[in-house]
């Protein structure tokens, strides 16, 4: 049986941001006076929230400074914002797929850890935005995933049983959330930020096609 409603998460699903937050990561290390890191190190950081990217990149730069996550999440955001949009686009198929599923009637919500504010500027800046219902983001709730309650307020947002929506992801924190809140999910491996196919994923997709095929029920 297909499902009834589609939750995605952003980066490294549906868009290719990995440039913009490296490169605003060492923007912000460098104002510290750190040394910055590698892109590829940096962006397996990314998908606990923002705050946890400056926390791990501050460490692996510095092991043992003083600096305060969430003291540093205020001069990072600006920075991250000056870059939003400079490289950040959708995944192939992403933008033709999506709206493929509306055409369909399926109703689309995101659930990210990213902040909204940066969420919204990018899904507006790409065309994106209004192929979708609620958007879910790290700051919208009291909690982020892998906890649950992101997806279930998705899920109700959009009148649908969690049981009957499927999440679309690319980390283990996608995944972690989906089991917690009984959403079926499926892992795509095309983002490059987590690699590792989490055991939990009831599918796995190698492309966007892929998920249209699985969430039209073909």
């Amino acid at each position: 049986m297909a499902p009834r409603a589609a939750l995605f998460d952003l980066d490294g699903t549906l868009i290719d941001s990995r440039q913009d937050l490296a490169d605003s990561v060492n923007d912000l290390l460098r104002e510290l006076g750190l040394a910055p890191l590698p892109a590829p190190q940096l962006v397996s950081f990314v998908g606990n929230g923002a705050r946890s990217l400056i926390r791990r990149a501050i460490a692996a730069s510095a092991p043992g400074h003083p600096a305060v996550a969430d003291v540093q999440l205020r001069r990072f955001l600006p920075l991250y914002e000056r870059r939003l949009l400079a490289t950040t686009l959708p995944y192939p198929g992403v933008t033709a797929g999506l709206e493929q599923l509306r055409r369909a009637g399926l109703p689309l919500a995101i659930v990210t850890n990213k902040p909204l504010g940066p969420t919204l500027r990018i899904l507006d800046g790409i065309g994106l935005r209004h192929l979708f219902g609620p958007v879910f983001a790290g700051d919208s709730l009291p909690t982020k995933k892998p906890h649950p309650a992101m997806l279930l307020a998705a899920a109700q947002a959009l009148a649908t049983p969690p049981s009957d929506c499927l999440m679309v992801g690319d980390s283990d924190v996608d995944v972690a959330a989906g089991a917690a809140a009984g959403v079926p999910t499926v892992w795509c491996t095309w983002g490059g930020i987590h690699p590792d196919r989490p055991p939990a994923a009831a599918r796995t997709a190698d492309s966007f096609s892929e998920v249209v095929e699985v969430l039209l029920g073909r």
